[in-house]
């Protein structure tokens, strides 16, 4: 049954019931004869019905007039920032008022979202396009000198796979934040030692080449989606071989991971850092996603991400996981 119908019927009853009591009780008192009492009863019956359809159409039709102007934004093309609800006919009861109000601010939080996925999507591209492009470049060079050295050659490269490494990280944190969006992070139980000790083996070329002495230290349990965790942990890991001067150090506790160095520290605070495509000097963030991922991985599984004292002097930021 409609809401109009069980208004209507709710008036209906209201205005027939007293007045069907009322006559039933002159009827048992002899006041009357019962077949006029009959027909009258009939007739109030056909007025309650017509008051309580006339008077619900009249309460409902605020209520009709916003679903009307929602269904037109949903048939209405065009982009998200360019969807108004029509003005109303008349000033809605203060209840409807307040519904549209509360759909009104709802188009306002959606047109603030999708100004920010396309400032995001544009940031994306921007980066994405910039070291691929700068590969591309380097191997057409590459492709039009054949009396380059092997010293020149060996350069080039090493900088096509720098550039290809900064795109293959970008996609690899974006497949990270999909995984985020499409799909709850399982929950397990994880040795933090044993996982730290297998970024450090990964990790471990990059460090000898830099010259940065790479540790882990501690031992510890937490609960959380493994696959999630070691990209999160990787993005910091790279910063910190990218930034440190010459040690990085995993420090492992109950229910954390803490990455430190002894290299500058942090140019921004972290919340800055940690927005998407927001970089200090030096790319600290992973092509702009890495803290940004690491950060939503963390509040994922239910931990956070902090910027901690480095005991060895430089940045340190702490991943807290929950505890078993």
């Amino acid at each position: 049954m409609s809401l109009r119908a069980r208004l209507a019927l709710v008036i209906a009853l209201l205005a027939f019931l007293p007045n069907l009591v009322l006559a039933l009780t002159l009827g048992l008192m002899g006041e009357g004869p019962w077949l006029p009492l009959l027909l009258w009863l009939l007739l109030l019956a056909l007025v309650s019905a017509m008051v309580g359809y006339f008077l619900s159409r009249s309460l409902l039709k605020p209520l009709e007039e916003l679903t009307l102007a929602l269904a037109y934004l949903s048939l209405k093309g065009g982009s998200v920032a360019s969807l108004r609800l029509p003005s109303p006919q008349e000033p809605p009861p203060e209840e409807v008022a307040k519904l549209r109000r509360r759909f009104e601010e709802l188009l306002e939080r959606l047109r603030e979202l999708m100004e920010a996925r396309e400032a995001f999507y544009a940031a994306l591209a921007h980066d994405l396009k910039t070291p691929l492009l700068s590969a591309i470049r380097a191997l057409e060079y590459l492709e039009g000198r054949d009396d380059l050295g092997r010293e020149r050659r060996v350069a080039l490269l090493h900088q096509v796979r720098q550039e290809l490494a900064r795109a293959h990280l970008l996609v690899e944190n974006l497949l990270a934040l999909s995984r985020l969006e499409a799909h709850a992070p399982r929950r397990e139980t994880l040795n933090l030692r044993a996982l730290a000790e297998d970024l450090l083996l990964r990790h471990g070329e990059e460090a000898r080449r830099r010259g940065l002495g790479l540790e882990v230290a501690g031992a510890g349990l937490a609960r959380g989606d493994r696959l999630l965790l070691e990209r999160a942990l990787a993005n910091l890991l790279e910063n910190a071989l990218r930034h440190a001067r010459t040690r990085v150090r995993l420090l492992v506790e109950e229910g954390a991971i803490s990455v430190e160095d002894d290299g500058p520290g942090l140019p921004l605070p972290l919340s800055a850092l940690a927005q998407p495509f927001r970089q200090g000097e030096g790319l600290r963030g992973s092509s702009g996603l890495g803290l940004y991922t690491a950060k939503r991985v963390a509040e994922a599984l239910g931990g956070r991400l902090t910027a901690c004292a480095s005991s060895l002097g430089g940045a340190c930021l702490r991943l807290e996981l929950p505890r078993l």
